[in-house]
């Protein structure tokens, strides 16, 4: 049912359009078929009520009786004549072409006591004999008749209506005449006019659709592409509604990129206030003559310093001013593997063939060395990896250390939070290691997923779009 579901909005209105027009048909079509169901019956009853106030109409003019009558022509039908009614009590009675059958009688000047009507699917065989319009279609398709403008055969026989009527004497006369089905013009009739309402609506419809479907798609690959900055709103088109949202939305566009300025402004002033007294406490820390208290103060230092790189480079990330453009990710992971190693750390990493992805290289480059460092901090080795995933590239960089309880996986990416529980750089960081780097994964349209291994330690895998 989902494949058949379209996703765009538009799609789903034509749909349900078209649904609801079809189920409104098929409700036409049962009322339509019903009716004319009902037409034929009338048709056929009234044919059988002429006939039996003609046969007695000429009686009362002293013309020939009913009797003599009849053997005068099949054309027109011949009356039964008898002491029951030939509508029996196994039969289908019909009370409201009964009381139109009477009416019609008073109206013709004829009176009956009793009046009885019934429709059956075959004809019983003392009434065969009894029956009007049995033979239309052979006087239709007679080559006289058809050369004076007689229509071809009528449609198919469905079925018998009997009229039965008693008179003062209590002799009942009877007649037959045929039901004909209509259905192939029905059937017609339907298709034209469901064809008629499919045009005349769903055209517009789709117009329309179009008409308000080309500014939200504008709008929606603009809100993908957004970059805070851009000083290109988009144009607004459409219905009002729809050009009120796009108003709506650049002038949205404009704050942002207004508040996102003055971010940049307030941490470039932070930045600068903040490490030119580190660099002057540093200068200062440096004559202390005491070793250990002196590295201790510079480890200190150097702890605030990298804090604050980590804190500027993560509110600052999505205004990164450095261009994408094509990488070797190995050759990249390649580099960030040496420089661990000349720090005298132990990483297996094997180069394979040549992976391209458009990537902005410093970030990325940061990314690998956090993810490597944690690996480094909380185990003695790393191992990476690189597999290609359809069209993503996954960086996996495994370590031996404790891994991570399943409950606390999310939490390690909140900014402060670390694996070790102390303060201290060299066994726990400055909590923003991973939140930088799943920032810097999902900037690039990658993401980083963390898991425990089933041999020990935790697994960090980083996924680029190729």
């Amino acid at each position: 049912m989902r494949r058949l579901w379209p996703n765009s909005l538009v799609g789903q209105i034509l749909l349900i359009v078209a649904l609801m027009l079809l189920l409104a048909q098929g409700i036409n079509a049962v009322l339509f078929y019903r009716g004319a169901q009902t037409q034929n019956l009338v048709e056929a009853s009234t044919s059988a009520v002429a006939r039996i106030a003609f046969g007695f109409e000429r009686q009362a003019t002293g013309r020939p009786d009913a009797r003599s009558m009849a053997m005068r022509g099949r054309r027109w039908g011949r009356l039964k004549f008898g002491p029951e009614s030939a509508v029996t009590a196994d039969m289908n009675r019909l009370p409201e072409l009964e009381a139109r059958a009477g009416q019609a009688f008073v109206n013709m000047g004829a009176e009956f006591s009793d009046i009885r009507a019934a429709s059956v699917r075959r004809l019983p065989s003392d009434m065969a004999n009894y029956v009007i319009g049995a033979n239309r279609g052979h006087w239709r398709n007679n080559p006289i008749n058809r050369s004076m403008g007689a229509r071809a055969t009528p449609p198919v026989i469905s079925g018998f209506i009997i009229v039965s009527a008693q008179q003062a004497d209590g002799q009942w006369v009877s007649v037959a005449s045929v039901v004909r089905q209509r259905t192939p013009l029905l059937v017609r009739t339907l298709l034209l006019q469901t064809i008629t309402i499919y045009l005349l609506m769903l055209i517009p419809l789709i117009l329309l659709g179009r008409y308000i479907s080309k500014p939200l798609k504008s709008l929606t690959a603009k809100a993908h592409s957004f970059q805070p900055g851009e000083a290109m709103d988009l144009i607004e088109q459409g219905p009002p509604d729809t050009r009120e949202l796009i108003r709506a939305f650049n002038d949205m566009s404009g704050r942002v990129s207004s508040m996102l300025d003055e971010k940049d402004v307030m941490l470039g002033a932070i930045g600068h206030d903040l490490r030119t007294p580190l660099a002057a406490l540093r200068v200062r820390v440096e004559n202390i003559e005491e070793d250990v208290e002196r590295e201790r103060m510079i480890a200190g230092i150097e702890d605030m310093d990298h804090m604050l790189d980590d804190i500027l480079s993560l509110a600052r990330l999505g205004r990164s001013t450095e261009p994408s453009y094509p990488v070797d990710v190995r050759s990249l992971i390649e580099t960030v593997v040496d420089e661990f190693t000349d720090l005298g750390h132990v990483l297996h990493y094997q180069r394979g063939e040549k992976q391209i992805a458009t990537i902005r290289e410093t970030l990325v480059r940061r990314a690998l060395r956090n993810l490597i460092g944690n690996a480094i901090l909380y185990g003695k080795t790393a191992d990476i990896t690189v597999e290609k995933s359809g069209d993503k590239l996954m960086i996996i960089v495994d370590d031996d250390g404790p891994g991570i309880p399943e409950e606390k996986i999310d939490a390690m990416f909140e900014p402060f939070l670390r694996g070790e529980a102390s303060r201290n750089r060299a066994t726990g960081g400055s909590g923003l290691g991973l939140t930088l780097a799943r920032a810097i994964a999902r900037d690039h349209g990658g993401d980083i997923i963390l898991e425990n291994r089933e041999t020990g330690g935790l697994r960090a895998t980083l996924s680029l779009p190729v």
